[in-house]
């Protein structure tokens, strides 16, 4: 059982949402949901596979288990960023 089993805490996007309730407007909320998945995919195309367990192990998580969806995420991000560099070429 990792720590983050034993002591869950709110997910963080969700938590720095709510933390921003009262300054950020409904529309806000929303591009910092999009926002977060845009952030993600360029931190898990850049630092990759195994950065990103080794991330997720210092904070609490048992980064090994993600590795399903790790694996695809890089490869559709790296796949992201090889059609964009050919479209900017073109």
């Amino acid at each position: 059982m990792s720590h983050r089993d034993k002591q869950p805490q709110k997910l963080i996007v969700e938590a720095v949402i709510d933390s921003k309730e009262d300054d950020w407007s409904e529309s806000t909320q929303e591009t910092a949901r999009s926002d977060a998945q845009r952030i993600l995919e360029s931190l898990v195309s850049v630092h990759g596979v195994d950065n990103a367990i080794e991330a997720m192990n210092k904070q609490g998580f048992e980064g090994k288990a993600y590795r399903y969806l790790l694996r695809p995420m890089y490869e559709e991000a790296r796949s992201r960023r090889t059609r964009k560099s050919v479209a900017d070429d073109g």
